[in-house]
């Protein structure tokens, strides 16, 4: 071979592989997917496939991850100590990734990804937030990155009422970490943090109703501020039990405990050392109608007032119904099949609040849950101060003698 060929073919060869490093779908702008504008790029993910979903977000280089997985039937939040997930957040992103559209195609090379945010999390400004679907085998599904959000052009996107500015509607995407298929889409995937806290399920949660005795248990030195309130039926007013010499229960002070706990919240599940509560902790103790008791163990409130609680629920229920003393006995058959379910449902409740309890749950509860029984004993009773003793009762003096009337005559 000449020396002329050789070099015309090492030529050929450098041109190529330099055209190759240049122009390879790595870092190649002009390089596209299978998709284009109006596009459903995760219209075929088999969204039964997926048992576990990671959200990592970063701040600086600080990076937060965020991981919710099947376990049985249920979505379980792992940062959470596997608390019950918000199922209902889990389906809203993943709908949103199987509807998203491409409004307009973007493929940058690697070089370009910060200025569409979509570089890896823990990257600075420019980092992007990442969601990965995984399999029941703990395979990678999808990882989709998350960038800049958007305004529509020429404010299609709506004004914002405070700022005067395009609320965003739209999202850089980047899918598989690959840069050829970054896009932008029609959505903004709002929910999609990696905040625990926003993940757990708070609309499932215990209720107390119908309750005839309250205790509220201080102790150490608060021991003296304890105290126990009864009552016949929710219609009647309450009595201080073991009231001592002189104190008097002040009805009108007990407004706040007619229904108390009838719709407790939560904020957060707290776990490691935040969970644990000290042997002093204040309780409160509220007995029912039905023969349901629920415990509340507080903790120190935190400096938002918040209190980290843990609840243990039991109950007294009938084994046998007792027939009534004028009961016919033509009722009997109706009135038991009566009293089986209602001891069916007050068993389906048991069960449904001891979920609840224990301590393999502590909540942090917002103040205002349980301000209104936090009373000290000093507090329940009146306040109106007894008259001063009058003195001595004298007798009225005589009356003056009364002179007949004169005659004019």
């Amino acid at each position: 071979m000449k020396s002329k060929q050789i070099i015309t073919m090492i030529t050929l060869l450098v041109v190529t592989l330099a055209a190759y490093i240049i122009f390879s779908p790595a870092d190649d702008p002009a390089s596209s997917k299978n998709t284009g504008v109006g596009d459903e790029p995760l219209a075929g993910l088999e969204i039964g496939r997926i048992a576990a979903i990671t959200l990592t977000t970063s701040e600086g280089k600080e990076i937060t991850t965020l991981r919710v997985e099947k376990k049985a039937d249920h979505w379980t939040v792992a940062q959470r100590g596997g608390y019950p997930a918000d199922t209902a957040r889990i389906e809203g992103v993943v709908k949103n990734l199987v509807a998203m559209k491409i409004l307009r195609r973007v493929p940058a090379g690697k070089s370009q990804l910060g200025r569409l945010h979509l570089d890896e999390p823990g990257a600075g400004k420019t980092a992007a937030a990442q969601v990965e679907l995984f399999a029941a085998d703990g395979k990678s599904i999808k990882v989709i990155h998350l960038g800049k959000e958007l305004s529509a052009p020429g404010g299609e996107g709506g004004t914002s009422a405070f700022e005067g500015g395009n609320y965003p509607d739209r999202r850089f995407v980047m899918l598989d970490a690959e840069p050829a298929s970054a896009a932008v889409v029609d959505q903004t995937f709002s929910n999609a943090n990696a905040d625990a806290a926003d993940w757990i399920n708070r609309t499932d949660f215990f209720e107390v109703n119908n309750v005839l005795s309250m205790a509220v248990d201080y102790a150490g030195t608060e021991v003296t501020n304890s105290w126990k309130l009864v009552r016949e039926n929710t219609t009647t007013n309450w009595t201080l039990v073991a009231a001592l010499e002189g104190e008097v229960l002040g009805q009108d002070k007990l407004s706040s405990f007619a229904q108390p706990l009838q719709s407790p919240t939560f904020n957060d599940v707290l776990t490691g050392v935040a969970a644990n509560l000290s042997t002093n902790a204040t309780r409160i103790t509220l007995g029912t109608e039905d023969q349901f008791t629920y415990t509340l163990t507080l903790g120190e409130p935190n400096t938002e007032g918040e209190f980290p609680m843990q609840l243990a629920v039991v109950a007294k229920l009938a084994g046998k119904r007792i027939p009534a003393k004028d009961e016919k006995p033509g009722d009997k058959d109706g009135r038991d099949l009566q009293w089986q379910n209602q001891q069916q449902q007050l068993k389906m409740r048991l069960a449904l609040h001891q979920k609840f309890s224990g301590e393999h749950w502590t909540y942090l509860i917002p103040g205002h849950t349980v301000s209104g029984l936090l009373k000290k004993r000093s507090e329940l009773l009146s306040s109106k101060t007894d008259l001063p003793p009058l003195g001595p009762v004298l007798p009225f003096p005589p009356s003056p003698p009364i002179s007949p009337p004169q005659n004019p005559n």
